[in-house]
Parts: structure tokens; C-alpha cells; sequence
């Protein structure tokens, strides 16, 4: 630490003590820590599922959710752009309520996926190997709670609405979106629709909407894409596509560093477990 470091955070202490005597909450707040946190990074589009806000506001079930700007915004349909599609493999852990393992992101499903854990697509078994194993052994109860998202970086355009009926409308927002099991083939066979006609995706507006489906008791809601039209790609669209590759980067740096330390530590555990051996025989 140098001098003017000490100098700037004896400022700030003595800022924190001048917000304190006046009696100005909101300063206060800020400086401690205790300020509302509103999330950064690119907004995030998902099926809503909750029936209500944490104030008791009604919430419709299946209607896109996207959180702007630290608000959530609610439409029912939305035209999106696709620039960037990639592929990712994650495993949750419904105990604790985080992610186990999150893999590198790919634009395609070929090849190998390192994920956090030091593995390979977060432990998901090949089908073959699947298929010889018992459906309650516990290495393929592991292998099944792998599961594949595809994730699209886009732009996003239309009508919503905040909880309390406050209209906002987007237009051309950047955006991710991540596609999951029964949302993973809705959007994946739209996209293979569109290779079969030589439309490539980022030249595609789309009309998203969701449909719903029920499984028994059960009801839940998959994404439902349709062609609007198509438009030209602009310089923008070129900046957005750089933009969105220099995330899916930082995002795969942060994975890689994660699964050479978790490898490291594997072959750590192997000589250790040999020496143990050795050890065990010299007895």
C-alpha cells in the first residue's frame, strides 16, 4: 500500500463519519455497504415462474422475465435477435442451491467441455455408458444431473411491463438467455429450421413466446420461437458480436483457471493415495 492509498481511505473514513453526524441515511448506506445492489453484466431473459413479487404484487406464470436496469420487466412476447449461440454443460446442486460444476462454453457440442470440477462436461456419461449401468447406481444418478444449456447472446425489442404495471419498451437491448432441458429442443430445432433454409440466425427477427405443457400434476412452459422477418446486419450487430465473444472468453478463463486447480488437485490426491499404498505394503 502507498501513501496516496492510505491518504484516499482515510477520506472515506472520514466521509463515513460526516454521513454518520448528519443524519444522511443515504450516504450512509452507500459507504457501508447497505445500498440496494443492482446487478450488473448482461440482462438475463427467463420463463417466469413465481406467482408474485416479494411485495405481494400478482405475477402471471409464463410470461418472459428480463431484469433491466435492477428492475424486472415481464411481456409475454418479445422479438428477439440471436448474434451469438453457444453450448454449455452445468450440474446443480439442489442442496445447497448452487451450481456443482459449470463446463467452458462452445459454439458447438463437439469436443470436450473442462469444467470446474476437473472433468468433462461436469461428469455426464456418454450414452453407451449410461446404458450399462444400473438406473440407480450413483454413477449414473451423477451423470444425469449434468445437463446441457444452450445459451443465446442476443438483442432483445418490445413491450413490458414492471410489476406494477409501469410500461417500459426495449428496443435492441443486448441480452443472454439460457435454454435447458425442455426449453434446450424448442430453440435447437427453430435454429436447425433455419440452417435448412440457409437463413443464418442473426439476420432473423423472431417472435418468442411460450407454450404451455402439462406432465401429469404438473405444468410448465417452453419457449415457443417463430420467424417475423429478417434484416440486414448492421455495424452494431458487429460490435454486439465482439462484445458477446469477449464474454463467453472471460467466461471460459474463469472456468479454465477453475479446472487446473481442481485437476492439480486430483493428481494430488492420486500420489497420496499411492504413497498411502506403498506405505500399506512396506507394514
Amino acid at each position: 500500500m502507498n501513501g496516496t492509498d492510505l491518504v484516499n481511505i482515510d477520506q472515506d473514513m472520514d466521509q463515513l463519519v460526516s454521513a454518520f453526524n448528519s443524519d444522511d441515511t443515504e450516504a450512509l448506506m452507500k459507504m457501508t455497504g447497505q445500498a440496494e445492489q443492482k446487478r450488473t453484466g448482461l440482462s438475463r431473459l427467463n420463463i417466469n415462474y413465481n406467482e408474485e413479487t416479494d411485495d405481494g404484487i400478482a405475477l402471471k406464470r409464463g410470461t418472459w422475465k428480463i431484469l433491466v436496469d435492477g428492475d424486472y420487466l415481464y411481456a409475454s412476447e418479445a422479438y428477439i435477435r440471436p448474434i451469438l449461440r453457444t453450448f454449455e454443460w452445468s450440474a446443480w446442486d439442489q442442496e445447497n442451491s448452487n451450481f456443482a460444476s459449470k463446463s467452458v462454453q462452445k459454439p458447438s457440442l463437439q469436443g470436450s467441455f473442462p469444467d470446474t470440477t476437473g472433468t468433462d462436461r461436469c461428469g455426464r456419461l456418454s450414452r453407451d455408458e449410461e446404458e450399462s449401468l444400473a438406473k440407480d447406481d450413483p454413477a449414473f444418478i451423477r451423470s444425469r444431473l449434468a445437463v446441457c444449456n444452450q445459451i443465446i447472446y442476443g438483442l432483445i425489442s418490445g413491450k413490458f411491463n414492471k410489476a406494477d404495471g409501469t410500461e417500459v419498451e426495449l428496443d435492441n437491448h443486448p441480452f443472454v438467455s439460457y435454454f435447458k432441458k425442455s426449453g434446450f429442443m424448442p430453440i435447437r430445432n427453430f435454429i436447425d429450421g433455419l440452417t435448412k433454409q440457409s437463413k443464418i440466425m442473426q439476420r432473423c427477427n423472431i417472435l418468442l413466446r411460450t407454450s404451455k405443457k402439462t406432465m401429469g400434476a404438473t405444468s410448465y412452459f417452453v419457449p415457443m420461437p417463430t420467424l417475423a422477418g429478417e434484416i440486414d446486419i448492421s455495424d452494431e450487430d458487429k460490435k454486439m458480436m465482439a462484445m458477446f465473444v469477449e464474454t463467453v472468453k472471460g467466461h471460459n478463463e474463469v472456468i479454465m483457471n477453475q479446472y487446473r486447480d481442481a485437476v492439480k488437485l486430483l493428481e494430488e490426491d492420486d500420489l497420496s493415495l499411492a504413497d498411502d499404498f506403498k506405505d500399506a505394503v512396506a507394514s
